[in-house]
């Protein structure tokens, strides 16, 4: 894919779950959950300063490679929300370790925090509890 994109010189829209394929082909990237987009940024951006709680649950499922150590995945508890019946506030709300009761009440705005990097959380209002977003990306030896 990536020879015939620089051939072709077009872009590729790529819907997976496998993040590695992502990081290797993808300059940007669009996670979404629920049918909402939760972030958005380059893949530096998703890969190394997520903001969204459920890029951290994608990023946390991703099978570590270091010499000589396993680690178990951390699975995202429970189930996605009935889309028939899409929930008020945020979709991840239900199984978000880090849910406010205003996240199931009300869907989030989406808070610009780089260049060309937003995400769709309640953690990132600024009358939020304060909230250490580092060592929320993959690890520099993944």
């Amino acid at each position: 894919m990536k020879d015939l994109k620089e051939k072709l010189n077009t872009s590729i829209i790529l819907i997976t779950h496998d993040l590695g394929v992502v990081a290797d082909l993808c300059s940007r990237i669009i996670v979404m959950y629920g049918g909402v987009i939760v972030e958005e940024g380059t893949t530096d951006d998703i890969f190394y300063s997520p903001r969204h709680p459920y890029t951290w649950g994608l990023l946390n499922s991703i099978p570590k490679v270091s010499l000589g150590t396993r680690e178990k995945l951390i699975p995202i508890e429970g189930s996605p929300p009935d889309l028939l019946k899409p929930p008020a506030g945020c979709p991840f709300a239900a199984r978000c370790d880090y849910a406010m009761r205003i996240c199931a009440e009300k869907m989030p705005e989406y808070y610009e925090v780089g260049d060309g990097h937003r995400s769709m959380c309640w953690l990132l209002h600024p009358d939020a509890p304060e909230m250490d977003f580092t060592g929320k990306g993959v690890r520099a030896n993944a």
